[in-house]
């Protein structure tokens, strides 16, 4: 039986959007398992793009959800017990991550997982429009004509 990292409940397995992680009936924190969290992401169920993500408070709350998350004590690997170690997701993500070093996979305190869709969704979008700006514009020159017509109410 896999244990919780942070209070050693027994992790429940559940389905989230298709995908059978393991969830802490406790602290509500989620580990999953190598690949898991590309599994969900691309399946997403769930649309978060109208959730309100862009306060300054978000930010804030983001900011110290990190700084927290830093001063966290060491975590175990729920399948080597291996020390996991501390990362933010990716550059900009605001989202810290406990990863195992052997690749078993990570451990998303509670909401995390949740922010991390976010994440990716934008991300996703700011993709799309940019590639929609490239094929449109043919890069700097088409935006500046743009941008300086709608300024002149054209």
């Amino acid at each position: 039986m896999r244990k919780c990292p942070v209070d050693d409940f027994t992790l429940k397995q559940e389905t989230y959007e298709g995908v059978t992680i393991d969830i802490c009936p406790h602290c509500n924190g989620v580990w999953l398992d190598a690949g898991e969290l590309e599994a969900v992401q691309n399946v997403q169920a769930s649309d978060f793009r109208d959730v309100p993500t862009n306060s300054v408070m978000d930010h804030v709350n983001a900011a110290e959800g990190m700084a927290e998350a830093k001063s966290e004590g060491p975590r175990g690997c729920v399948v080597c017990s291996e020390s996991l170690e501390k990362k933010e997701y990716a550059f900009a993500s605001q989202v810290m991550i406990d990863q195992c070093p052997k690749g078993h996979g990570m451990w998303l305190d509670r909401d995390e997982l949740a922010r991390l869709e976010m994440f990716y969704e934008d991300e996703q979008d700011i993709d799309k429009i940019m590639e929609a700006m490239e094929a449109e514009d043919k890069g700097l020159g088409g935006l500046i004509t743009r941008l300086w017509g709608s300024l002149r109410g054209a």
